[in-house]
């Protein structure tokens, strides 16, 4: 094993792209109730995009590669700070994955490693992340579940509402 833990730089676009898109088709698989419709190569190309030139470069994006030879892992986070409410500075983990062959190896404890050094670093004092229905890994892992999402299609929303798009607001 040649593993190495070490912050996404503006290379791995590419890389980070790939590893999005499983992660995307496993959560899509396990819970196709709770994602819609998308292709993941799509969207993961998408993020890793919008993410590439930060990396390296913006000390709000906590962006940590596990590579051993290949890509095996990633951990992605937002760090922000709020005006109103506590916490004030939290690191928001957009994304974890390590690939399922890969798994129990500790790789996915050497990510949150790195990435906790980096939040530690931009005074961070808590860290929250969001799962769909029916996903409990983060309870399991002693997490406190603090808000829910609701979701529903816009013209669901405007009949509710009596929305009419020339009247006015």
């Amino acid at each position: 094993m040649s593993l190495v833990i070490r912050p996404a730089e503006p290379g791995d676009r590419r890389a980070l792209g790939l590893l999005l898109a499983r992660l995307m088709r496993e959560h899509q698989h396990a819970y196709p109730g709770a994602y819609p419709a998308f292709q993941s190569e799509e969207a993961a190309a998408h993020f890793a995009a919008r993410y590439a030139p930060r990396l390296g470069i913006d000390p709000h994006l906590v962006a940590v590669l596990a590579v051993d030879r290949a890509p095996v892992g990633c951990l992605v986070g937002e760090v922000t700070t709020r005006a109103v409410g506590r916490p004030a500075t939290v690191c928001f983990v957009e994304w974890f994955f390590v690939e399922p062959e890969d798994r129990g190896r500790g790789i996915g404890r050497a990510l949150v490693h790195a990435g906790l050094r980096h939040c530690a670093a931009h005074g961070v004092t808590d860290i929250e992340c969001q799962s769909v229905p029916g996903d409990r890994q983060w309870a399991r892992r002693g997490w406190a579940e603090t808000a829910r999402r609701y979701a529903a299609p816009f013209g669901h929303v405007a009949a509710w509402a009596a929305f009419k798009e020339d009247a006015p607001s």
